[in-house]
């Protein structure tokens, strides 16, 4: 596997990570969520770091695919 390759999923892996992360742990859960992320000892987001977690996962995932489509 070439260089680009590695560091283009590099990034898509966490891009994807962080986008899901967010919204697993998203301000805006349904009261069923909440409740079982109380009992799991999860938390969730404050609507901040929610916007800037996603945001970071987007770009980390525009990078790695542009990566990937131009090839350096």
């Amino acid at each position: 596997m070439k260089n680009y390759m590695k560091f283009a999923l590099a990034y898509i892996i966490v891009g994807a990570f962080c986008v899901y992360w967010a919204m697993t742990h998203s301000p805006k859960a349904g009261l069923g969520d909440m409740i079982k992320n109380e009992l799991s000892g999860s938390y969730t987001m404050s609507e901040n770091a929610y916007y800037l977690t996603v945001f970071v996962g987007a770009v980390a995932l525009v990078l790695g695919v542009l990566k990937l489509i131009r090839k350096k």
